[in-house]
């Protein structure tokens, strides 16, 4: 891929990613100076980000603080298929039939985000990661693996570009499985983001179009683990496409 055409890092696309993200997760919105520190930049030029985005509708202000505006979710409408849509109800149900639980995800840039989780996490450190919608590597999730397998196959190669900067051997192992996970439409985590986790993930698609991706974890205890969450997979696959969710 030419050097055009490779998916690289933008500092001020990045500082207004973390300005948007900042207010999103402050409940009471956040100051220029706070912000300032969050992006390690001058708060003249926070300040001139902020006025550009309070403009637009991506913040608001009140009392001098920021909060999230009304500008992604109407964006979000806008699209219409963006972001999964399964319930809080029905991701339960599904965890019910698959027996474990459930994790709604998407991909954001080179990173997975969980959406919302359905059932009880074994693992309870695990449930913020869930809960607070924390960014995990792409490679290093079953989610993440699977919903990159399902990306255009440009912006695939754009996106491994960059992560084998910083990460080449899961690169490499990637493109070996590759075939795989796309021929299965399943991908598997042994330990890769947690020693402790066992995953398993499978798609959640609109029409066509792969969407989202739905997780399943265990407590990795070894060969009984796989093929349990096997089992789930197949229970939960079943009961997706009788349309019973």
């Amino acid at each position: 891929m030419s050097e055009h055409g490779r998916r690289r890092r933008h500092r001020t696309v990045d500082r207004v990613v973390w300005i948007l993200e900042a207010a999103a997760r402050a409940p009471g919105g956040v100051t220029v100076a706070e912000l300032a520190r969050t992006v390690e930049a001058p708060a003249s030029s926070v300040q001139d980000l902020v006025n550009g985005l309070v403009a637009t509708g991506f913040l608001l202000e009140q009392h001098r603080r920021f909060r999230l505006g009304p500008a992604p979710h109407v964006l979000n409408l806008i699209a219409d298929r963006v972001v999964p849509r399964i319930s809080q109800a029905e991701l339960d149900e599904l965890s019910r039939v698959a027996g474990t639980p459930v994790l709604l995800t998407v991909r954001v840039g080179l990173d997975a985000v969980y959406l919302a989780r359905g059932g009880e996490d074994e693992i309870p450190r695990l449930v913020p990661l869930a809960d607070q919608h924390m960014a995990r590597p792409l490679l290093r999730t079953a989610a993440g693996r699977l919903l990159l397998a399902f990306t255009d196959e440009t912006e695939r190669r754009g996106l491994l570009d960059e992560l084998a900067r910083h990460d080449p051997e899961a690169v490499a192992e990637f493109r070996c499985a590759l075939p795989a996970i796309r021929a299965s439409r399943i991908s598997r985590s042994e330990g890769l983001a947690d020693p402790e986790a066992s995953a398993l993930a499978i798609p959640v698609t609109d029409g066509p179009v792969v969407t989202g991706a739905l997780a399943l974890i265990h407590r990795r205890r070894g060969r009984s683990e796989r093929l349990s969450l096997d089992r789930a997979a197949a229970r939960l696959l079943a009961h997706i496409q009788e349309g019973r969710m």
